[in-house]
């Protein structure tokens, strides 16, 4: 094949992907279902999440924050440059990401790798073994394309679908590794959703990070907590939850031609110090009512556990379970819903 004008050929070539040179590098990252089709239900938007989850443990590539839409989705990512991963944490990942059987068998061979090491002397199997994983991990490109590509597998799978779903390659930008830059890009994800129209407050969006750490999802706390520690604030989540709420509140307010929050919920927000009431976190981590089996005082729930004790372990020796995520007035629940989830839209 010819071509009469080099400069064609430059047009029809990918421009080549700008990444950081630190030790640690911070990434918005966003990709579109193909055609903007809208292809992210409820039962799509969670599976999506969940797979996020389980390669960020794998990958070691930090989700801070994200938002998953209907037909697109962003996160803000941290990729750290790999270090020293020893066999045990290798295998402690591998856990955590594969199903259980495949996980079996990955560390079994592990295992005879091992074994042949110590009878031979040479590490040469097992080295081969290691950057097979290794090489997957703290990657920018490799942690996008799993995610799509484990998405797209499932999601055709149960819709009986082939081909594409997604439209071209994912789009990424390099975010500089200052407070003002991190806490802008951040915000900015966090109120996709206002700025959609689908919610007033990104709190009741339960496919955003902010919501997801409103309702007590660990990971997600995690992210914003190492936002705002760039910020110098107190680097626990009740500290900096109120500071991060206040933060997207100033981000999202409405203006001309730009939907958002309205200047009097700002400024009632701002004059509350940014802290939710129980009744906003009753609401957000709704689980508690639907999962939680019984809610009360400690004596109510205590109770309830011992007219029902047949129903638990031999194990379990009292009922109550202290409430996370915020200050419940004395209430207790029989569940500790370590993963709560927020309220839906």
């Amino acid at each position: 094949m010819t071509c009469d004008n080099p400069s064609d050929i430059h047009l029809s070539m990918r421009k080549p992907r700008i990444l950081g040179t630190a030790e640690g590098n911070y990434y918005h990252v966003m990709s579109r279902v193909v055609d903007r089709r809208y292809v992210f239900g409820e039962e799509e938007k969670e599976f999506f999440r969940l797979a996020m989850r389980k390669l960020e443990a794998f990958t070691g590539v930090r989700v801070l924050t994200y938002c998953i839409m209907s037909n697109h989705w962003h996160a803000l990512l941290e990729v750290p440059t790999l270090k020293g991963v020893v066999n045990d944490e290798l295998c402690e990942r591998i856990r955590s990401f594969y199903p259980k059987q495949r996980a079996s068998a990955i560390l079994e061979e592990f295992e005879w790798a091992t074994k042949l090491a110590e009878e031979t002397g040479s590490d040469l199997r097992l080295d081969e073994l290691r950057q097979r994983y290794l090489s997957r991990m703290c990657n920018l490109s490799v942690f996008v394309k799993e995610l799509k590509e484990r998405f797209s597998k499932w999601y055709n799978r149960r819709n009986h679908r082939r081909g594409t779903l997604w439209e071209e390659r994912f789009k990424s930008v390099l975010v500089e590794n200052s407070d003002n830059a991190i806490s802008t890009m951040a915000a900015y994800i966090d109120l996709n959703p206002v700025r959609a129209g689908l919610v007033d407050d990104p709190r009741d969006y339960r496919y955003c990070g902010y919501s997801e750490a409103v309702g007590g999802g660990a990971r997600a706390r995690q992210g914003i907590v190492c936002i705002m520690e760039m910020l110098g604030q107190d680097a626990s989540w009740r500290k900096v939850s109120a500071q991060y709420r206040m933060l997207l509140f100033c981000a999202g307010e409405a203006r001309e031609n730009r939907t958002g929050m309205s200047p009097e919920r700002v400024e009632k927000t701002l004059a509350e110090g940014g802290e939710l009431d129980r009744f906003d976190l009753l609401r957000c981590r709704i689980r508690y009512f639907s999962d939680g089996v019984a809610l009360g005082s400690r004596l109510f729930v205590e109770e309830v556990f011992e007219t029902n004790r047949t129903l638990f372990s031999e194990r379990r020796k009292d009922g109550a379970r202290k409430m996370r995520g915020g200050n419940w007035n004395g209430l207790y629940s029989m569940r500790s819903l370590s993963h709560a989830v927020a309220a839906p839209t």
